[in-house]
């Protein structure tokens, strides 16, 4: 952002190919530097051989220094993080040091000029003007430094040139001048093209993300609507057995408690009709988890204060916990009210503490935290608009690896021993949350415990529903198979 104003994806990628240039500047600025020495050295070898004078090593040792600090520059780049490699600075910097470079040679090639005799002057312009046509190779990456040597390097030759006053300099002053002019256009057009190039480049990759983003998606979106279409197909086929089972064992509980009332007295016989009614009523428990996991269960939903109903059930739930877990409960200020049916969301909140105690065999943390979150902000994807009231429950436990995370909310599937679980638990809370128009998110990490949110849709108006008694629940607690 820029003065309040938001900066456009246009400026973005501009911002982008300068920095590469920039970037492509100082990779190639050891070869530069490399090169600037080896001409330098060459050229004082050859002029001091020629003038017999002391004036090109002192020479040669400028250049030495002006090099020395572009290393150093060049070092200080490497090192710097990826931010700070797009400062505007840098290239300030890597154009005052080609500047300086520049001047070593059109400055100093200009004062040798006074001391060395004419094939140590034909020497020197071709040697300098070979550096500049160098330069434009190879700093047109970034236009203003390429331009900094070849003018500080052609200027100053052209300039005594037309100093000398003949007619021979002014002419060759001119030809300085046009070959400048001539390779500072060439240098325009490279640094245009080669930022053309990387905005083509950057914008196909930019592309690519785009598309391996809009893939990854698609095939989440896919995933999930293949889970949703399986779970809605087997919630079906369950929902209509579990119904007619249930009809079923109607007759059953009803037929054995009469059969209970005309025993009389033959009490040999009672144990064992007591002991048939009892295992149909936990078949009755059953069908209804089956039920609410195929979002046919009766709901009476009405606006719940989720506060007071944690409340109301915190003694029962650090029971079901045992002393080895530790149970935190924190809410939200002036959290409004869910629309729900707070006995089943008592039910759901038991579940789900249930399948967290037995996930920390060892021992750890259970933190149960209420707050309003509106979709969109992390929400399940099949949330509708809006605000909602959040359930979050988190353990240490053991969490889930990937697979396990995957067939969660998969109906009869479980990870607890032989006759420990039915697979029910959590498919039953996340047809619960479906009914009442909300949601189920769980996040999982091996090792690192779970997360599961449950997003229940936020009441238009206060109201408080009346929790369940705590024995009716905790004796529905003990008897379900989670």
């Amino acid at each position: 952002m820029v003065f309040g104003l938001r900066r456009s994806p246009a400026d973005d990628l501009l911002r982008e190919v300068r920095a590469e240039q920039l970037n492509t500047l100082f990779r190639q600025m050891p070869i530069v530097v490399a090169v600037n020495v080896v001409n330098a050295a060459i050229t004082a070898i050859v002029l001091e051989r020629l003038a017999d004078l002391p004036w090109p090593a002192m020479w040669f040792c400028a250049v030495l220094l002006v090099s020395a600090a572009r290393s150093v520059l060049w070092l200080r780049h490497r090192r710097a993080n990826s931010p700070a490699k797009a400062d505007g600075s840098w290239a300030v910097l890597a154009a005052g040091g080609a500047l300086a470079a520049g001047l070593c040679w059109g400055v100093g090639g200009a004062l040798l000029f006074a001391v060395l005799p004419v094939q140590g002057q034909m020497f020197l312009t071709v040697v300098i003007g070979g550096m500049c046509a160098g330069a434009v190779v190879m700093s047109a990456s970034h236009l203003s430094t390429a331009l900094a040597f070849l003018l500080s390097a052609s200027l100053p030759l052209a300039m005594l040139f037309f100093f000398q006053g003949t007619t021979t300099g002014n002419a060759l002053g001119i030809m300085i001048l046009v070959f400048a002019a001539a390779l500072s256009l060439g240098a325009r057009h490279f640094n245009l093209f080669f930022a053309e190039t990387i905005r083509l480049r950057l914008e196909l990759s930019r592309a690519n993300r785009r598309l391996q983003d809009e893939i990854a998606e698609r095939q989440a979106a896919e995933a999930a609507l293949h889970q949703a279409q399986k779970l809605e197909a087997i919630g079906q086929l369950t929902g209509g057995i579990a119904h007619d089972f249930n009809n079923l064992l109607t007759i059953v509980i009803g037929n054995l408690t009469l059969a209970m009332g005309r025993i009389g007295g033959n009490p040999s016989t009672r144990p064992l009709l007591q002991s048939a009614l009892q295992a149909a009523e936990r078949g009755g428990a059953l069908i209804q988890r089956l039920l609410a996991f195929a979002r046919r269960q009766r709901l009476d939903p009405k606006p719940v204060d989720l506060s007071r109903l944690l409340a109301g059930i915190e003694e029962l739930l650090g029971h079901t916990l045992g002393g080895g877990v530790r149970l935190a409960i924190s809410s939200e200020p002036d959290l409004p009210p869910a629309l729900v049916d707070a006995n089943q969301l008592e039910l759901a909140i038991l579940n789900l503490t249930i399948n967290a105690r037995d996930a920390m065999p060892e021992g750890g943390s259970l933190q149960i935290a209420l707050g309003r979150r509106r979709a969109g902000d992390g929400s399940p994807p099949e949330l509708s608009q809006g605000e909602y009231v959040v359930v979050s429950i988190g353990d240490t436990g053991t969490g889930m690896d990937e697979e396990t995370l995957a067939r969660a909310f998969e109906p009869f599937f479980t990870t607890k021993g032989l006759g420990a679980g039915s697979g029910l638990g959590l498919p039953m809370v996340q047809g619960f949350a479906a009914q009442s128009g909300g949601a189920v998110q769980i996040r999982s990490k091996l090792g690192e415990g779970t997360t599961i949110e449950l997003w229940l849709p936020r009441a238009e108006e206060p109201g408080l529903d009346k929790p369940a008694a705590l024995g009716a629940l905790l004796a529905t607690a003990l008897g379900a198979i989670c």
